[in-house]
Parts: structure tokens; C-alpha cells; sequence
């Protein structure tokens, strides 16, 4: 099993860094470019943090060209999910790296990322929009900020970074109620429970 430096150092996250993760497809509606430039925001603050995107996506030219238009150097590193290996267990090891997630999505369900990152511990930052305050309850199980507000995603980075006590308030909070809620047992169990009422109401 890989520590965590072993990890960061075949991804190319460097030695020391705070870590900001994101993962999905590397799409506008997933909040891409606002990641970006709330990177840049906390990067003029604070180079010592780096900014990682974990995707399966193809990334264009034109992609590539727009990711360098933000100067952030190596303080973003967008990883191919393909070079950490083909199992889910590759994918959820790389969890481990990071020390804040972040999914700034404009659209969104409840994102299952958003719930990985929870379950294994992560204090997590995403957007107020559609199912994702069922998880994150704001200054509770994580922080909120609005889609398409860079700064205020920056700010929330800035604020997790800064405040230690904050971090492992959100991240315990958070891993209770993803465990206590949205496990996959607990999920099914209430839907066979459901169904076995159901019945026997006739």
C-alpha cells in the first residue's frame, strides 16, 4: 500500500504542500475554470498550496492552452485518472493526498466524489446548488459557496488552511453523516424496509 508521500510524489504533488483536490470530469459544469482561478487567488496569497484535479476527461489543446493562460506553474497538476490504475481502490487511495477537497460544480446531483471525499475524512468545500446541501451543511459537514464565485472558494481554502480546528470540526462532522446517511447499506436497507412495509399494508 502506498503512503501518502509515495502517492503525492507519482502524481507530481510536491513535498510540503497543502493540498486542494477536486475530482471528476475536467468539464465546465463541474466548476473547472472557477477552480482555476480561485487557485490563482490563493497562489498570489499563499504559493505554498497546490491545486490537484483528478479526471478521466481528454484534455484539448485548447484546454491545455487556457490552463497555462492562468500561470499557475506547478501549483496545479491535473492527473490522468489512468496513470494511478484501473481499480476504484486506485481511485479512493488518491484521496489520501489531499488535504482539502473542493468540487466548485455549477450542476449538480449529490455528487458521489463529494461523498467519497467525506466518507474517508476530508473537509470538503462545493457550490450551494441542487442536492449538495444534503451533505454539506454549511460551517457543519463542510463549507458552501456559491456556483461561479471564485473568490469565495478561494476564501473557503484560504479559511480551512488557516484554521486547523475548523478543518477537523467539518471533516468528523462530515464523515458521520455521509457513514450514518448515505452509506449504501444504510440506503438499502431503508428502501427494502420500505418495500417490506409497503406489503404488509398490502
Amino acid at each position: 500500500d502506498l503512503d501518502r508521500d509515495e502517492l503525492r510524489e507519482r502524481s507530481g504533488i510536491a513535498a510540503g504542500k497543502f493540498v486542494v483536490m477536486s475530482l471528476g470530469q475536467f468539464i465546465d459544469r463541474k466548476g473547472r475554470w472557477v477552480f482555476l482561478e480561485a487557485a490563482r487567488l490563493v497562489c498570489a496569497i499563499d504559493p505554498s498550496i497546490q491545486f490537484v484535479w483528478l479526471t478521466s476527461s481528454v484534455v484539448t489543446d485548447d484546454d491545455t492552452k487556457r490552463i497555462s493562460d492562468y500561470g499557475l506553474g506547478n501549483s496545479f497538476v491535473l492527473v490522468p485518472s489512468d496513470k494511478l490504475g484501473v481499480s476504484r481502490e486506485d481511485v479512493l487511495s488518491f484521496y489520501r493526498t489531499a488535504d482539502v477537497f473542493a468540487l466548485p460544480s455549477y450542476i449538480e446531483g449529490l455528487p458521489v466524489a463529494l461523498l467519497e471525499a467525506m466518507a474517508m475524512g476530508l473537509p470538503s468545500i462545493s457550490t450551494n446548488v441542487y442536492a449538495i446541501p444534503e451533505a454539506i451543511i454549511h460551517e457543519k459537514t463542510g463549507l458552501l459557496v456559491e456556483p461561479g464565485r471564485a473568490e469565495q472558494l478561494a476564501d473557503a481554502v484560504l479559511r480551512l488552511r488557516d484554521n486547523a480546528d475548523l478543518r477537523n470540526k467539518v471533516a468528523l462532522a462530515g464523515r458521520e453523516l455521509v457513514v450514518a446517511n448515505f452509506d449504501e447499506r444504510v440506503a438499502s436497507k431503508i428502501a427494502i424496509d420500505g418495500y417490506e412495509e409497503c406489503f404488509a399494508n398490502g
